[in-house]
């Protein structure tokens, strides 16, 4: 029986004094919170060695000792505390079910592994019937192990949805996160895997999800982990489903490790924050945006601008305060009034597109057709973008021809003596023949940067991939997990004749996140 809340304490605290005889004095809050992780079993045999080490002693004892000794006490007080103070102790958990017997699911089992081989996918699919009465771990393992990988998503939701509808039982949901965990291991983060986190991972019951957390923390980030199959299940149950059991499923991925060091993974979450309609996501965004620098800070700030019709920039004790008097005031109909881009922090621009990202990259078209005005001006504009950029950026430069000329191979921040030798760099450069986009734009990538500035004035010519829409495919794929903003800058895209040329840079900074402009 798990306690909830803190505010327990205090007579917890009171409690132990007087039973176990502990002085209490340093035990913190994060100690407390460890309850929900122990199962009966654990506390049992925790109360089986200490018992009598908890008898003996009511001075202040080692942290590990007192640890155990505070949990023994805690289980000799959870059942008188639970009826003393209702209000302290969780709603009864679903009884579990009978268990059926060992003939009566073997028959099914067995006509279940018979139907789940059909050729039709409505079969396959119908063959859950047979499991309706077993609500076991051993009928949510089968459907693992046979339903989640299926080929037709026709047969995968309901598979999805069973074991949704198991997830109160913590028989079935240890089953489960066992053997995600075993096959994650060996096989890496697979589509069953997926599959399952689906299923859980909207819970509301605090020790599933701190179990589903672990699992988390231990594979994202990791080799084991498919990172496009992951993106691909945020985006879209974001955009399909966008409920409140989506924004929990988010919210526990705000939690995870990776979500704080990887730009890509935050910037997915947050984006499947802003398609929930529910007025918490707002709040949820709010509290989070203390968080965030740069991009995904922009894009924060962007959103709530364009859904409340406010601009606070990135001032979170305002949005707070504001949400707090307002949130019951509109409809989720209501379409406010938006007020222009918000001009928070000291942001630079280069052709009109905010330089709102905290890590850059420039990408220059140095081919021979650019000879002339055109080159004197972009270079005039770039240079004018550098010098403007503040210290907290940082950035680098490449140029490209035929050939590839990357300035630094690793961001550096935009101080006074950097800023000045990227300026000499640009001023430098000179023209070649040919325009090798794909490898410019793939060297921009290795950076590993939050946007992309690309100028160009002619096709892709000369490089790895001449094709424009393969090279939109390509890079679309490759930034799929890395949220990176592409920007286009197209030169002379709107004369006559330019239109192959004009789609292709439109292409490319729509399918990544970012903006195009056709400039003279």
């Amino acid at each position: 029986m798990p306690i909830q809340g803190f505010m327990a304490w205090p007579l917890l605290r009171n409690r132990l004094r007087r039973v176990a005889g502990l002085q209490i004095c340093n035990f913190e809050h994060k100690h407390f919170r460890l309850l929900p992780r122990f199962d009966r079993g654990i506390i049992s045999e925790v109360l089986f060695r200490c018992r009598s080490r908890v008898a003996g002693e009511a001075n202040v004892m080692p942290r590990q000792a007192g640890r155990v000794a505070l949990l023994t006490a805690l289980w000799t007080l959870l059942g008188t505390i639970g009826t003393a103070t209702p209000a302290l102790s969780k709603e009864p958990a679903r009884p579990a079910a009978k268990a059926p017997t060992d003939k009566a699911f073997k028959l099914a089992k067995k006509d279940f592994q018979q139907k789940v081989h059909a050729k039709k996918s409505a079969d396959r699919a119908a063959a859950l019937r047979l499991l309706a009465d077993f609500p076991i771990p051993d009928s949510a393992d089968l459907v693992y192990v046979t339903l989640l990988d299926d080929r037709a998503e026709e047969v995968r939701r309901p598979a999805i949805e069973f074991l949704y509808s198991l997830r109160d039982r913590s028989d079935v949901t240890d089953k489960l996160l066992q053997r995600m965990t075993a096959t994650t291991r060996k096989d890496g983060m697979d589509v069953r895997a997926i599959g399952t986190l689906q299923a859980l991972g909207g819970t509301e019951d605090d020790q599933l999800q701190f179990k589903v957390l672990d699992y988390l923390n231990e594979f994202l980030g990791t080799p084991q982990a498919d990172q496009y199959q992951l993106h691909g299940m945020i985006d879209e149950l974001s955009r399909e489903k966008a409920d409140a059991e989506v924004m929990r499923m988010l919210m526990l991925f705000t939690r995870t490790e990776l979500f704080n060091r990887h730009f890509g993974f935050r910037r997915c979450v947050v984006q499947g924050l802003f398609e929930i309609k529910e007025r918490e996501a707002i709040t949820h965004l709010i509290n989070l945006l203390p968080r965030f620098k740069g991009l995904v800070q922009f894009d924060v700030v962007t959103h709530l601008v364009a859904a409340t019709g406010q601009d606070f920039g990135d001032d979170a004790g305002k949005w707070k305060q504001w949400w707090t008097e307002n949130q019951g005031k509109t409809t989720a109909d209501d379409k406010p009034k938006i007020p222009p881009m918000s001009q928070y922090g000291k942001f630079g621009e280069y052709h009109g597109i905010p330089i709102c990202a905290k890590r850059v990259v420039f990408v220059l078209d140095t081919s021979l057709s650019m000879r002339g005005a055109k080159i004197d001006a972009a270079k005039a504009e770039l240079i004018r973008a550098i010098r403007a950029l503040p210290k907290e950026v940082n950035f680098s430069v490449i140029s490209f021809d035929n050939t590839v000329r990357i300035w630094q191979r690793e961001l550096v921040s935009a101080t006074e003596q950097m800023k000045h030798i990227a300026v000499n760099v640009v001023i430098e450069q000179p023209l070649g023949s040919n325009t090798a986009s794909y490898d410019a734009l793939e060297a921009a990538f290795s950076l590993e940067p939050e946007a992309i500035f690309f100028l160009s004035d002619g096709a892709p010519m000369g490089g790895k991939i001449d094709d424009p829409k393969q090279i939109v495919h390509d890079l679309s794929s490759l930034n799929r997990v890395r949220r990176i903003s592409v920007h286009s800058i197209g030169v002379d895209t709107n004369l006559a004749g330019a239109a192959i040329f004009a789609r292709f840079m439109k292409s490319l900074a729509e399918t990544n996140w970012g903006i195009y402009k056709a400039v003279n």
